[in-house]
């Protein structure tokens, strides 16, 4: 069992609850349609002055976060990709976070929380249940996925499970950080711990995957947004982060071995 848990954020304003909100709508739109630019990148700047005026600590943090992650598109189209698109402005955001003292304040989701059997049960439930959708929606759906196995080096075969658990560790841990850590601080914040804030955290997450994700589209983002709940449920349940990553990690290698049997084989599994 680990000590330190996670505890309620401090109540945001009611000014900045409807800040919190309206980057959320925002952020939503942002991510969910193609051809987000420059003007939303203004409108979270907006946003973070509108934030600062009114003094809202949550407010502030979750349109900074937001800001990296639209600018950085724009900086170069590298970061339009895995891994930068969530890694460069999680970078960024985390610099300007741990120099400002106000913003600093706002990490203290950043706890491994509870790791009891419990616990472990709930993460191996989530995690067979999460394979077992990832499979029958590539087995049903037979998506292109080229995009994807693009990201898969021309390498020996027996370097895969390196390549995989890279990738699901990596991958775990920046979607963590970004939904059920600094975006559903945020929505605890400004609507209390409770149901709304679990499905909002949820629904961005499910627009993340709608585009570009594994998997994507309408059943993308259905699956995605069960998915999140499940991880925020989990989050919630362990009161830290370790519990819902390590489910997540077990889902990506999931997706790792779906893609590695198609790059090695050309089918699926």
């Amino acid at each position: 069992m680990f000590s330190q848990s996670i505890e309620p954020p401090e109540k945001s304003s009611l000014s900045g609850s409807l800040i919190i909100a309206i980057s959320l709508v925002a952020f939503f739109v942002a991510v969910a349609t193609p051809g987000a630019g420059i003007g939303t990148a203004g409108f979270f700047v907006l946003l973070m002055l509108a934030s600062f005026f009114v003094s809202s600590r949550q407010a502030l943090n979750l349109c900074l976060f937001f800001l990296a992650i639209t600018t950085a598109p724009l900086v170069s189209p590298l970061f339009r990709n895995w891994p930068y698109r969530l890694l460069v402005p999680l970078i960024v955001y985390f610099l300007i976070v741990l120099l400002v003292p106000k913003l600093r304040l706002t990490l203290s989701w950043l706890r491994p929380g509870y790791l009891g059997k419990d616990i472990l049960v709930l993460v191996a439930a989530t995690a067979v249940l999460s394979g077992i959708a990832l499979y029958l929606w590539n087995y049903a759906l037979r998506p292109d996925l080229s995009r994807h196995l693009a990201y898969i080096p021309a390498v020996p075969f027996w370097t895969y499970p390196f390549l995989g658990l890279g990738f699901a560790v990596l991958n775990a841990a920046m979607e963590e950080t970004a939904f059920r850590g600094i975006v559903m601080q945020s929505t605890d914040s400004a609507f209390g711990p409770g149901a709304l804030s679990l499905l909002l955290q949820a629904g961005l997450f499910g627009a993340l995957h709608f585009l570009q994700g594994f998997p994507r589209g309408v059943w993308g983002f259905g699956m995605a947004f069960i998915y999140g709940i499940m991880l925020g449920h989990i989050r919630r349940k362990s009161r830290g982060m370790l519990a819902p990553w390590l489910a997540h990690v077990c889902a990506d290698l999931a997706i790792f071995a779906i893609l590695a049997s198609i790059k090695f084989n050309g089918v699926g599994l």
